[in-house]
């Protein structure tokens, strides 16, 4: 067992937080707060300054550490990434939805271009955890727009938590439609976060399909938190070939790749 320490400088506090995080890849905030002897929202201050600057990564109820810096990049500046791959992917994913389709949406900015581009679309139904989506919808194309609630995460402007309608069984969605931070032939599709890769899995099993937005630069990679083998979507759009082994995964397990022109 670690030994208590008495309260310290924020500094050195937070230095020492990096040392626990590295060595057990993760800790909750009231661990921290009885191991250093401060209140949990001095905790989740520190945590996130560290996230902040790049330190570790804050996850729901404590933080983890990500090998090889492997971090969350705030929403804002993935929006101005790679757009014109993400616009592409978005419109190509808008042509498959029909009018009064009943939709899950999880948050990210391939998917904030998806509900963008649903503009011309009417009557439909939306299920979703992102703030951004809410806040940037067109409510001409909605019918009954549904916010899952949680625990607000301000880098990537979620929320996160148990998703309470895949237990009540009344909730009939056609499609999920799924951003992910990577996706590849071993791992399948995975995330950040273990209460993130939770959530957006409850999505998938909602929807009688299952749509994954990714473009080429997730390819092959593996993020810290698997949600689901390839075998557990239905299609891939994308906006550019995988590579061969990728390829050969995603015809095996069954999953149709649809290229964005």
């Amino acid at each position: 067992m670690a030994r208590k320490r008495t309260a310290s400088l924020p500094m050195s506090r937070r230095t020492e937080m990096i040392r626990i995080v590295t060595e057990r890849g993760s800790v909750s905030v009231p661990e921290l707060a009885d191991l250093f002897r401060v209140s949990t929202d001095t905790i989740r201050r520190d945590l996130d300054a560290l996230h902040d600057s790049g330190k570790l990564v804050r996850a729901h109820g404590g933080a983890v550490w990500m090998p090889g810096g492997d971090r969350i990049t705030p929403v804002a500046d993935r929006i101005g990434a790679e757009t014109d791959g993400k616009k592409r992917i978005a419109a190509a994913a808008s042509g498959l939805i029909a009018d009064g389709e009943a939709l899950v949406v999880n948050g990210g900015s391939t998917t904030l271009a998806f509900i963008k581009a649903l503009a011309g679309h009417r009557a439909l139904n939306l299920v979703t955890n992102s703030v951004p989506v809410l806040d940037q919808l067109n409510p001409a194309a909605f019918s009954n727009v549904y916010a899952v609630g949680g625990e607000y995460q301000p880098a990537t402007k979620v929320m996160l938590g148990p998703l309470a309608l895949s237990a009540n069984g009344r909730v009939n969605v056609d499609t999920a439609v799924i951003g992910v931070r990577a996706i590849s032939a071993a791992a399948g599709i995975s995330t950040a976060f273990i209460m993130e890769a939770e959530m957006i899995l409850a999505m998938t099993r909602l929807a009688r399909r299952t749509i994954v937005l990714a473009d080429a630069r997730k390819f092959e990679q593996s993020a810290f938190a698997t949600i689901a083998p390839l075998g557990e979507i239905d299609m891939l759009v994308t906006n550019a070939p995988p590579p061969p082994a990728l390829a050969a995964a995603l015809e095996l397990a069954g999953v149709e790749t649809i290229l964005a022109p």
